[in-house]
């Protein structure tokens, strides 16, 4: 696929589904025990995705301290460099790709020896790449993802946790919820699981990105700077933006009592609508099935939500 660049901005974002919740969102999960596993994207409606501009990250988490180091993707997948991440009795690797026409799902990845698996696959939009990441491991309460430092105005960061004992997440400052646990849409089985995203306008330093669980375990954490697939325009030094966000289609709404509704005539049945509370990013915000022309939210109290739909 060749993809024109254009002068308008668009900022890249993770993609949940229709049902979107930044709690319970439509990532696809794949778990068992094995030395090998095939996988999909069919969990979004797109076997394989067939929006422009999307990409597609696989995050591999097995119950072994060494076993990612000899992990091998699917041959249309690559490596995400320095996101090996070790802890003991648990490890982590991620991978990405950008989607081309005419792909034939499933992928196949192996790591050859026989042990508890999650898989978790993710799709974002309007990123050209990956720019750097990071990698860490521990034991504890705090999971921190080693901070970067971004080449490109406008990457946008995602972090990735994963422990052994762990229900409960409080995400990093300045990072809003992609998705954490997912245990009422067949989500992990064995590792409790929690992903972060947000924008870095300046092209500096990121600072370290600390998660913090409900209880102490072995943990691993890479995080992860994607290249903006279109030019943004630089900001204040600092300016972390929480997302997600979509120039287009999206507006503010203020709840009542919990609820509220997004009206605009460019929401289509067909929609992928999300949303973020801007008054607390660790409050989830929940969006129902599109209509045409609204879509319901659900949220805290009276608190404002930012709504995108694509």
């Amino acid at each position: 696929m060749v993809l024109a660049l254009r002068s308008m901005s668009a900022q890249a974002q993770f993609i949940g589904g229709s049902s979107f919740t930044g709690k319970d969102s439509l990532v696809a999960t794949w778990s068992g025990k094995g030395p090998a596993a095939s996988i999909g994207f069919a969990v979004l409606g797109m076997n394989p995705p067939a929006l422009p501009n999307l990409g597609g990250v696989v995050q591999l988490v097995l119950r072994s301290t060494t076993a990612c180091h000899w992990a091998t993707p699917d041959y249309r997948w690559t490596l995400i460099p320095n996101t090996e991440a070790q802890a003991d009795g648990l490890c982590q690797v991620l991978y990405y790709r950008t989607f081309q026409a005419n792909e034939h799902p499933p992928y196949r990845f192996r790591w050859f020896v026989t042990v508890p698996y999650d898989i978790r696959t993710y799709v974002i939009s309007n990123v050209s790449g990956v720019d750097v990441a990071s990698n860490n491991g521990g034991n504890g309460v705090a999971l921190t993802a080693y901070g970067v430092a971004t080449t490109k105005v406008g990457d946008y960061l995602m972090g990735f946790y994963a422990n052994l004992a762990s229900a409960g997440w409080t995400p990093p400052p300045n990072m809003g919820i992609a998705v954490k646990n997912d245990y009422a849409y067949g989500g992990p089985v064995n590792f409790p699981n929690l992903a972060t995203q947000a924008w870095a306008y300046p092209a500096a330093p990121t600072g370290n990105k600390v998660a913090v669980s409900d209880r102490p375990s072995d943990w691993v954490a890479d995080l992860v700077a994607f290249r903006p697939l279109y030019r943004i325009s630089p900001q204040a030094s600092g300016d972390i933006n929480p997302g997600p966000v979509y120039n287009g289609c999206k507006g503010k709404v203020a709840l009542s009592s919990g609820a509220g509704t997004f009206r605009s005539s460019c929401v289509k049945t067909t929609s992928f609508c999300q949303c973020r509370d801007t008054t607390s990013i660790a409050n989830t915000c929940i969006t129902a099935n599109p209509s045409g022309g609204s879509v319901g939210l659900q949220g805290t109290g009276t608190d404002v939500e930012l709504v995108s739909c694509f």
